[in-house]
């Protein structure tokens, strides 16, 4: 199954399933090799077209859906490792993570990873022009759902509206 990235739209956000296969008909394939029920999962589609020197994520060491406590705080007793994420791309840069023991790995590209709130990750630069997928698939019961959490502009329609880069601005170049 091969996606041409570059005819998709920006992706979708905080989406339902059925919201990805209505907006993303061209990833119905490659859902289907999603390794666990679809439907308990909130899910973001992120197409990014990169030049060289840009993150198409978070360049800094991170974890993702950490809860909080009432003063935003990172609360580690509220971690649930039962319920996982996943994360998928198709091609360079590919996503940093740290094992148990703090040695960094490269996850493989076009391969499901199952993560939990624990796990640390980090974005890599991009070295080339090329066009990149993310999905990123967050179990419901880590209290996200598609009309509420990370979704600071109230956007209620999963359609990505624009994609973000990062850029290190003092080695940045036009």
């Amino acid at each position: 199954m091969k996606i041409d990235w570059s005819k998709q739209h920006n992706g979708v956000i905080q989406g339902e399933y059925s919201d990805v296969l209505r907006l993303m008909p061209d990833l119905k394939e490659l859902l289907e090799t999603f390794p666990d029920n679809p439907n308990d999962f909130i899910w973001d589609v992120k197409v990014h077209m990169l030049m060289p020197n840009q993150f198409p994520c978070i360049p800094n060491w991170h974890r993702d859906m950490v809860p909080r406590d009432e003063n935003l705080k990172e609360d580690e007793s509220k971690i649930d490792e039962s319920k996982p994420m996943y994360l998928w791309l198709s091609g360079a840069p590919l996503t940093l993570f740290k094992d148990e023991q703090g040695n960094e790995y490269e996850m493989k590209a076009g391969v499901w990873k199952r993560f939990t709130q624990r796990d640390w990750h980090r974005g890599q630069i991009s070295k080339d022009f090329t066009w990149r997928g993310l999905i990123r698939a967050c179990h419901k019961d880590l209290g996200i759902n598609s009309k509420s959490v990370n979704n600071p502009f109230g956007n209620k329609e999963p359609l990505r509206r624009h994609t973000q880069v990062y850029v290190d601005a003092n080695n940045f170049k036009w």
